[in-house]
C-alpha cells in the first residue's frame, strides 16, 4: 500500500511541473491589450487557449511573440484558438489580443496560458532530476 501511494505521489508531483493562468478580459473598443509568459529555458512547452465570450461578432485579432520580437503565431477577426508551441529561445513571450478594428463593441475574452516541462518517459534521466527536484512537495 505504501508502495502505491508513493507512486502516486511521485506522478502527482510529476504533474505539479506546469505554470498555468486563466483569466477572462475585458478588451475595450481600439484597444490592444498583451501578457507575458516566461520560458525559463528552451524546450518547455506553452499553451494558449481564449474564446470571445461577448462583443461585437466574437471575435478578435492575437498574436504571440517570442523573445527577439520573433511572432509565433498570429490571426485575424478569430472567435477562439488553441495551441500548442516549443519555446525555441529562453526569454519572455508575449501573448496579445488585439480589438483596435472596433470603434464601439467591447469583448470579454477568456484564455489561459501554460507553461510545462515535457518529459519523455525513454529519458530516465530527465525523470529522476524531475522526481528529484520535486521532491520537496512532499516536506
Amino acid at each position: 500500500m505504501r508502495i502505491l501511494l508513493t507512486v502516486f505521489g511521485l506522478v502527482g508531483c510529476l504533474f505539479s511541473v506546469v505554470s498555468a493562468t486563466a483569466l477572462t478580459y475585458k478588451l475595450q473598443p481600439n484597444e490592444k491589450a498583451c501578457f507575458f509568459s516566461y520560458a525559463e529555458q528552451k524546450g518547455l512547452k506553452l499553451a494558449f487557449y481564449f474564446a470571445v465570450q461577448s462583443g461585437g461578432s466574437f471575435d478578435v485579432d492575437y498574436s504571440v511573440v517570442g523573445p527577439n520580437e520573433k511572432i509565433i503565431l498570429e490571426g485575424t477577426k478569430e472567435r477562439q484558438g488553441d495551441y500548442v508551441f516549443t519555446a525555441k529561445e529562453q526569454g519572455e513571450y508575449r501573448f496579445c489580443f488585439n480589438n483596435e478594428m472596433s470603434t464601439f463593441a467591447e469583448k470579454m475574452v477568456d484564455f489561459e496560458i501554460a507553461v510545462w516541462l515535457a518529459l519523455h518517459l525513454n529519458d530516465h534521466r530527465s525523470l529522476i532530476s524531475a522526481i528529484w527536484a520535486r521532491a520537496s512537495c512532499w516536506l
